[in-house]
């Protein structure tokens, strides 16, 4: 088990902090011992959450302690830990209130940032119809000479010329999210998924062709190098779905019972997955440092069209952000609704409490579980933890 942040520790992280500030060497080099102790220290509640990313996020530590940047290197390496949990009154009624980092490279709180993307669009989809639906991979070649930035602003360039074209072609709403890979032979791998809604009434089964022909068109590639565009249809026009509603919490969800929505519900998480399935490629510190840099500041997800408007639908952060108040440091009442949330504590504490037996604790991990229906790789280590504390 994970060695507990004592009250002591925080202190002497902060006095080893305000040194390294002031330009002493030792201190920063004590400082990085201790942050970097601390994230090998993984709890169990953090190998949830983070997964087997335990050497990536030493790497990017070193980049954040080299860069000068102690407040957020504290924060990414305790990522997780504060992460409390609550019940609410209402039956089967769970959160977890994240205690992250914030940095779009975390594993965990890059999850998190497609949360209020995923809530708008499927906030959207559950109020109004809807024209065809598909999910458009836009990929361009890796080039071994090229660094991560260099990469990133090669692909805008092309999508400024392809986002007319799609236009035309009869887009209505779109969600862009931007993933990166280190190549298997060098370079980087980045590239698009779309998920695009086109206005009811234009079906595109014989216009994909021209949307590969206007994507290939903007990479400016020769001809040589051209390679069918990955899409495929999520769903028909239709109606206003159903099934999307209540999924506010980005890593505790359950499938759809119908078969067109769960096949969008799975596209989504997938486009939202965050970095853990990209952290596999990285293999070096000089990666893992562009990586990081470049992530730092970037926009990872973007709505084009009918979905960059605000909708009074839009579902509340579930995760304990704005739209929720705490009481009596024991109960917070969630914007808009009558539930009442009681604290029943840390969830490293819960995990504890569970294995001795505690109801509420026990309750908190079983509605976790019935939240969790879905073969994300959340659910599965959540499964494997309960089922370990179980036993």
């Amino acid at each position: 088990m994970a060695s507990p942040i004592l009250e002591r520790d925080l202190q002497e992280l902060t006095d080893l902090e305000a040194a390294a500030k002031r330009g002493d060497t030792g201190a920063v080099q004590a400082f990085f011992f201790f942050v970097s102790h601390i994230a090998k220290d993984v709890t169990k509640w953090q190998w949830v959450i983070h997964g087997e990313t335990a050497e990536y996020r030493q790497r990017a530590l070193r980049w954040l302690v080299g860069k000068g940047k102690y407040k957020q290197a504290k924060r990414f390496a305790m990522c997780g830990r504060g992460d409390q949990a609550f019940l609410g009154s209402k039956e089967g009624s769970v959160r977890i209130r994240p205690r992250g980092c914030g940095a779009r490279f975390c594993p965990r709180c890059s999850r998190r940032y497609g949360r209020r993307f995923l809530s708008r669009v499927c906030s959207r989809l559950c109020s109004s119809a809807h024209g065809e639906i598909y999910h458009i991979v836009l990929t361009q070649r890796s080039l071994a000479e090229e660094g991560l930035g260099d990469a990133m602003a090669r692909f805008n360039k092309a999508w400024k010329l392809f986002y007319g074209k799609l236009r035309a072609l009869g887009m209505r709403s779109a969600l862009a999210t931007y993933h990166v890979k280190a190549s298997s032979v060098s370079g980087w791998h980045y590239h698009c998924h779309l998920v695009v809604e086109f206005k009811p009434g234009v079906e595109m089964a014989g216009r994909m062709g021209a949307v590969d022909d206007a994507w290939f068109a903007a990479k400016r590639e020769m001809e040589t190098l051209r390679r069918p565009l990955f899409f495929r249809k999520v769903c028909d026009e239709g109606e206003a779905m159903e099934g999307l509603q209540g999924d506010r919490q980005m890593e505790f969800w359950s499938e759809s019972k119908n078969p067109a929505e769960t096949v969008l519900q799975y596209v989504l998480r997938d486009v939202l997955q965050g970095v853990e399935g990209w952290i596999g490629s990285i293999t070096t510190d000089a990666e893992a440092e562009a990586f990081a840099a470049a992530l730092s500041g970037a926009k990872l997800h973007r709505f084009y069209g009918e979905w960059r408007k605000p909708d009074a639908k839009d579902a509340p952060d579930e995760e304990g952000g704005k739209t929720a108040a705490v009481h009596d440091e024991a109960a917070m009442v969630a914007a808009g609704t009558e539930v009442l949330w009681c604290l029943v504590g840390g969830m490293d504490e819960v995990l504890h409490w569970a294995k001795l037996g505690r109801m509420d604790a026990v309750t908190v991990l079983n509605r976790l579980l019935f939240r969790s229906c879905n073969q994300g790789s959340v659910a599965k280590r959540l499964r494997t933890l309960v089922a370990a504390v179980s036993g």
